[in-house]
């Protein structure tokens, strides 16, 4: 058993399920919890529980063999997970505990890669744990390594189970590449078996194929042109003997590429008074630093205004925060996030505005006499909307026509606007909506092709407009 004392260090490492942000001091740039609003497909993983889908095993081998424990999870986003022998802890997630993390390595999968294994390897208790409350789950496997044998032992002595000493090796020797991105690498596996086995390659547990024109297979030996963020994961080698436990090899890639940044809104509405949040995500290797600005000019933590706080996200990438906490007129405006490390650096926009934000079409209803249609929109604003314009034309004609539909009272900073249009001829019509609060003028809509000639059974439907690319004509007059 662990001590106490570990156990519950341990545990209270576990991430939980919400943000506890109002409880953190943010004074310092330090991880925090994850709370995504973008959550999607994230929010079904909030209730789902974790599992192991793996099998324990019991596996002997020959001193000098690669061994591969598995321990696939799922559901895993909201919780820590450890790997240990004996009750000694390898590998809190991907923090290593050991001296020798070059020869027992934490794969990308999560399962545990054990290089020239050593009789001193051996142990019944390697355990994959996910630190839950109030049980843990785990999935225990074990290994058995026996020394190498001398010429007398191999006539007498039975081969070890899943023995690929002498079967298959690996080039380099080594089982770690390191690469710039940019780089051209080659390694490969070779087999001492007359006739040859067949070399089959898996590159994060998926069949090498081609479908990657950079990674150019050719006889046992993998070249990878150009490498980038991509390749950097866990190639294996199989020597196909028709077994079901055929000899296996694996080659640990490691790409330092250049920061990389993902925007998942490079326009963020806002209003005076109010929490205003900027994020980007950024993956780096190695790790880079991450910078605020804005006006050319540094952001820095400010007591009661200004917060930064970052969180890791899936695939090892880590998502930065930018909080402005009362917002007023001159936060508005475009701030910059940069990354950068050895490699190189990269640098992503996003503005902080207070006008309304670009209508959207929700639906189009006919009305009863076949020749007007109510087109309504939805948007938001952190302040009252003062006027919206509406223009529209038939296909084919210059002049626009314009409207000023009614402002109503919107629920919080949503906003619904609808309008009819009256007295359409038969033909393909396009409309675009603005809107205006105080701050000034939203982006005009997405054009909207709707006709002026429905049959009767399509009154109150709602899929009658369809997105039209923007004309550039459209855009200037409604700006002018």
């Amino acid at each position: 058993m662990l001590k106490f004392s570990l156990l519950f260090s341990v545990l209270a490492l576990c991430k939980s399920t919400k943000s506890t942000e109002e409880d953190v001091n943010y004074e310092e740039d330090t991880p925090v919890e994850e709370d995504d609003e973008d959550q999607g497909e994230d929010d079904n993983n909030d209730t789902a529980e974790p599992q192991i889908l793996s099998q324990g095993q019991s596996i002997r081998v020959q001193a000098g063999s690669t061994v591969i424990l598995p321990c696939q999870m799922i559901h895993i986003e909201n919780y820590a997970f450890t790997w240990s022998k004996d009750d000694k802890i390898l590998y809190f997630e991907t923090l290593s505990h050991i001296k020798e993390s070059n020869r027992i390595v934490l794969l990308p999968n999560n399962s545990l890669a054990i290089y020239n294994a050593t009789v001193s390897d051996s142990s019944d208790d390697y355990k994959c744990n996910i630190l839950r409350q109030p049980e843990s789950i785990h999935l225990t496997h074990r290994l058995r390594v026996d020394p190498e044998r001398t010429h007398q032992q191999s006539a007498t002595s039975p081969p070890p189970q899943h023995s690929h000493k002498g079967i298959i090796r690996v080039i380099p020797p080594s089982r770690l590449i390191n690469a710039k991105q940019g780089d051209t690498i080659q390694f490969g596996c070779e087999t001492d078996t007359q006739p040859p086995l067949e070399i089959k390659w898996f590159f994060m547990s998926k069949k090498v194929n081609g479908d990657d024109p950079n990674v150019i297979l050719k006889d046992n030996y993998i070249t990878i042109k150009k490498v980038n963020s991509s390749h950097s994961a866990l190639f294996q080698c199989l020597a196909e003997d028709g077994s079901k436990t055929p000899a296996m090899e694996a080659i640990n890639v490691i790409v330092q590429y250049i920061p990389e940044i993902e925007v998942k809104k490079n326009k963020v509405h806002t209003g005076e008074s109010i929490e205003s949040e900027m994020q980007c995500i950024v993956s780096a290797y190695p790790e880079a630093i991450i910078k605020w600005y804005k006006d050319g000019k540094e952001i820095t933590h400010k007591k009661g205004s200004v917060v930064m706080h970052h969180s890791t996200t899936k695939g090892n990438k880590t998502r930065h925060i930018l909080k402005i906490l009362h917002t007023s007129k001159k936060d508005f405006g475009e701030y910059k996030c940069r990354a950068q490390n050895l490699i190189g650096e990269d640098t992503k926009s996003i503005v902080l505005t207070g006008v309304p934000s670009q209508a959207k079409v929700v639906s189009a209803e006919v009305l009863d006499d076949n020749n007007a249609i109510i087109l309504k929109w939805h948007l938001e604003s952190y302040s009252p909307i003062k006027e919206y314009k509406l223009q529209y034309r038939r296909n084919g004609e210059e002049t626009w026509n314009f409207v000023e539909p009614e402002v109503k009272e919107g629920n919080g900073n949503q906003f619904i606007v609808e309008h009819p249009i009256k007295d359409l001829q038969p033909g393909s019509y396009e409309a675009i909506l603005m809107a205006r609060n105080v701050f000034g003028w939203s982006m005009p809509s997405e054009p909207h092709s709707f006709t002026g000639d429905y049959p009767s059974e399509m009154a109150q439907k709602g899929n009658l407009l369809q997105p039209k690319q923007t004309p550039a004509d459209a855009m200037v007059d409604l700006l002018a």
